[in-house]
């Protein structure tokens, strides 16, 4: 008698159970989803913010890391010594415009007789630029996302390789010579996890034997309002593909 009530018992459990797994189940509590990644979409480029190709082709062209081939940028270890984002917004071009931004510009002087605080300059007939830091520390920190740690480093970095020193709250940077690149870019495809963009890109040169392919990118950015201005920043940057 006791080994049937036992029997009954644990049919009864059983019966609980399956009840209550089907509860759940109508209820939608079964096996949650547990994905998370985000849905990307596939751009038109043809109607693609004109401003991005602006933005991508002027960094794309003046952006560089010294004595390397690989060139490639990730703005969460801007400061980790392999490039030097700080270096190439004050280079002679600069990888970033500053006129679309409400900062002072850059001023060039030629001047042997007041050369800058270091006297860099001398060895160049007294040419170098001045940049007000707070400008290009404003442009890496916003444009490129650099974080002051990363600044810090940059700065150290610059200094010591004699490509940039701060004095009173000034970089200064001997000017070298620049020429025009000839570039001409195609976007070749454009995708959005509706925040970030993830864009590919060729680079094309003009040639006196006519247009030629010379790279291809990857770069991902995203669109930033600051100060009631709405910006394109760059997240990360790699080259796919290179001739020559």
């Amino acid at each position: 008698m006791k080994h049937n009530i036992h029997f009954i018992l644990r049919i009864a459990a059983v019966a609980l159970c399956a009840m209550m797994l089907l509860t759940a189940s109508a209820c939608g509590e079964d096996t949650p989803d547990v994905s998370s990644e985000d849905s990307v979409t596939n751009l038109n480029i043809e109607t693609l913010d004109p401003a991005i190709m602006e933005f991508l082709s002027r960094f794309t062209d003046w952006y560089y890391v010294e004595g390397s081939e690989t060139v490639t940028y990730d703005s969460e270890k801007a400061g980790d010594g392999t490039t030097n984002i700080l270096y190439c917004i004050l280079g002679d071009a600069g990888c970033a415009d500053w006129t679309k931004y409400s900062l002072s510009e850059p001023k060039d002087v030629y001047n042997q007789k007041k050369l800058d605080p270091k006297k860099w300059a001398k060895e160049s007939g007294g040419a170098y630029k001045v940049f007000e830091s707070k400008d290009a520390d404003w442009i890496a920190m916003n444009i490129f996302n650099a974080s002051e740690k990363d600044i810090e480093a940059m700065r150290a970095q610059g200094e010591a390789n004699k490509w940039f020193y701060l004095e009173d709250g000034k970089y200064y940077k001997v000017i070298g010579g620049v020429g025009d690149p000839f570039t001409d870019y195609v976007i070749n495809s454009a995708k959005t996890d509706g925040s970030v963009y993830y864009i590919n890109y060729s680079c094309y040169i003009d040639m006196a034997e006519g247009r030629e392919f010379r790279a291809s990118y990857t770069a991902e950015i995203q669109q930033k309002s600051i100060n009631g201005e709405n910006y394109w920043t760059l997240l990360n940057f790699s080259q796919d593909e290179t001739v020559g």
